[in-house]
């Protein structure tokens, strides 16, 4: 299993270099990642590379079992390429030219870093394509973040974009719906930017939203395919970063990576971003693992580190890598600590570290050889939260805090997790067949493909379960002429039109003994019209009295439950434990409230973490003997202290 960190030598004397290696090699790591922000010191000056240094330090660590995952680092231009080359310069919505000195401040449609870019880029992957000691290829570092630009090149790729994408301008009008406020274009060339006013048209919004996110995806292809022109047998992959982020769709970059990877920041990043940016592969690998603790956070417990580390191995990471071997004693992160600290003394944290890698020594091929297996799929695209996010900061009550797509979908996936339940995270257009119950959170835009699919799944057998302001919207962000879910409203059998916000939560009446505990609504009331639906629960009190807020249709060979409401905390507990119940999903193992159990398996063996995030011993009670993976001591009962992770086996007959 690989087990790294993330290592800067261009940082330290060559003196300290081997200091670090046999450090590494004696807690147990396997691999690092660097070079990301390397581009000042391989070419100097422009046309002259120096790779000798790095060449030392890849070798050096090699000699002590240390391979390198090495990064292309072009998003980060050195000072003499701004200097030549000013016309690089990304330009913020306000207009202003970004000045150098922070790491993303380039276009990446500007002609001339594209070819400076790929230039430096190909250099390296020449230089080290076939190298033994490395064994894969990172593509730079958290692409698209820091990169929106609205710039004169950008504008220009924009219009051509919406020429490839419309034809003519008649259909964009159509599908914009221009007429309003004498939006009407003649000319392509017309389109602005969605920049300096105060409310930006809402498919013009969403269209410059994906506009980039290609953007920032073609870069990777590139890498990509260049890599595997050059350097075929070399697997590929780059970090995203959390589920939050938006700037890019990782699904659509991720096409460009043999294994998905992210970063992780707990508690920055909620735990459903491990299950979203595994996807539908079933396998991810962690690029960035919390170490440490920025100057501005609380300190990092003992245990915590590596508890996390196991957590996102759990979800399905096939390697950690923590960032970063050491903070540096200068620049922007001198304070985003790492494994060591400043001095590079040993710590606490390094013996986190040398425990879990002598841990892995034992664990880390049963870990290889399983993975998480989920019956529950919660889908969340990017179209859907770039058309919300065109409304969400101007526009109440869309702004309330709470009523984001991505809040919606991490309720959802916080509540499955508080059941031991095994979930993917993935994008509605993928294939839902294997799964027995799909949540949709806000799915605001529907584009055919998605709609297709949804129908598709219903008809077929799955249960769905959609939440307010879904199908709202089209691919164009306009709002549908029909009532949402609009084209989901047949399946699920009700008619939205009329909605807002809650100041206070509503009491909810269930109508079904089952859903006792769903006695709460929060921060949003659909007024719910049922067609073909049944209801299950509705609002108990002030004028909303008697309208349905939850229903039930059956439709083909499936079921479609819309909530239309916010349901939050034991409430929604309560009620994900009924849906899955409803759709067989098999339940996950009970634990006290502050512990989790996580399940990997293959065809021949069940593997599962059990965590206490707990400040108190729990004890877990295995509903029947396990193994012990560690020790292979046969278990039934299992006390874990604060911090602790148990990892038990169990062998399918």
């Amino acid at each position: 299993m690989y087990y790294g960190v993330a290592y800067y030598p261009e940082h330290w004397p060559e003196t300290r270099w081997p200091v670090d290696a046999r450090l590494m090699a004696e807690a147990g790591i396997n691999g690092v990642r660097m070079g990301e922000f390397a581009w000042s010191r391989i070419e100097p000056e422009q046309g002259q590379y120096d790779f000798d240094w790095l060449d030392q330090a890849i070798a050096l660590l090699s000699k002590h079992g240390v391979k390198t995952m090495l990064c292309t680092c072009s998003r980060t231009p050195p000072p003499w390429v701004f200097s030549r080359y000013p016309e690089i310069r990304n330009v913020g919505p306000d207009g202003r030219v970004s000045n150098y000195g922070h790491r993303y401040t380039v276009c990446h449609n500007n002609p001339t870093f594209v070819k400076l870019s790929q230039q430096i880029d190909r250099a390296i992957v020449e230089h080290y394509a076939g190298n033994p000691d490395v064994i894969a290829w990172h593509i730079d570092n958290e692409i698209g973040s820091g990169n929106t630009c609205y710039c004169d090149v950008c504008r220009a790729r924009f219009i051509d974009d919406l020429r490839h994408r419309y034809g003519t301008v008649a259909a964009l009008n159509e599908a914009w719906g221009a007429h309003f406020w004498s939006f009407a274009f003649n000319r392509f060339a017309d389109v602005p930017l969605p920049v300096g006013v105060r409310l930006p048209n809402p498919s013009l919004s969403l269209a410059y939203a994906r506009f980039q996110s290609k953007v920032n995806a073609d870069f990777a292809r590139w890498r990509y395919d260049l890599i595997k022109s050059v350097d075929p047998e070399t697997w590929v992959t780059t970090n995203f970063q959390t589920s939050a982020r938006t700037h890019t769709d990782i699904f659509d970059l991720g096409a460009a990576t043999d294994v998905y990877g992210t970063n992780f920041y707990p508690p920055f990043a909620p735990e459903f971003a491990l299950d979203y940016c595994r996807g539908a592969r079933g396998e991810l690998l962690i690029l960035e693992q919390r170490a440490g603790h920025p100057h501005w956070d609380q300190a990092t417990e003992p245990g915590w580190m590596r508890l996390w580390a196991y957590r996102s191995i759990a979800h399905g990471a096939c390697g950690i890598n923590f960032f970063r071997w050491r903070p540096c004693r200068w620049g922007q992160e001198e304070y985003w600590h790492g494994i060591l600290p400043h001095t590079g003394r040993k710590n606490r944290r390094y013996a986190e570290l040398k425990q879990m890698g002598q841990e892995l020594q034992v664990v880390g091929e049963l870990i290889d050889t399983t993975r998480p297996d989920a019956e529950v799929a919660i889908v969340m695209s990017y179209e859907a939260r770039w058309a919300l996010n065109a409304v969400l900061d101007v526009r109440p009550p869309f702004n309330r805090k709470g009523l984001t797509v991505h809040e919606a979908a991490v309720a959802y996936h916080s509540a499955l997790m508080r059941h031991n339940i095994t979930a993917d995270a993935l994008d509605p257009r993928e294939d839902l067949s294997q799964y027995k119950l799909v949540f949709a959170p806000r799915l605001y835009a529907l584009d055919d493909a998605v709609v297709e699919n949804l129908q598709t799944y219903v008809a077929q057998g799955g249960i769905l379960c959609l939440t307010p302001r879904s199908g709202v919207a089209d691919a164009h962000n306009t709002i549908f002429a029909e009532p949402a879910p609009g084209p989901l409203a047949d399946v699920a059998g009700v008619l939205v039109d009329d909605y807002g916000s809650l100041k206070a939560p509503l009491a909810l009446r269930t109508h079904i003994e089952e859903l006792g505990a769903v006695d709460k609504a929060t921060l949003w009331a659909d007024e719910i019209a049922t067609t073909t639906a049944t209801p299950l629960a509705s609002y108990a009190e002030g004028w909303q009295s008697g309208i349905p807020a939850i229903t039930l249709n059956e439709t083909g060979k499936g079921k479609v439950i819309y909530v239309g409401t916010a349901l939050r905390g034991p409430a929604l507990e309560a009620f994900v434990a009924w849906l899955c119940a409803l759709s067989n999903v098999t339940p996950g193992p009970a634990t006290p409230q502050a512990v989790r159990v996580y399940e990997r398996r293959n065809q021949q063996l069940r593997l599962r973490f059990l965590l206490n995030f707990g400040p108190s011993p729990e004890t877990v009670t295995l509903e029947e003997p396990w193994t012990d993976a560690f020790t292979g001591a046969s278990l039934e009962t299992v006390i874990l202290q604060p911090a602790e992770v148990r990892i038990v086996q169990r062998t399918l007959s």
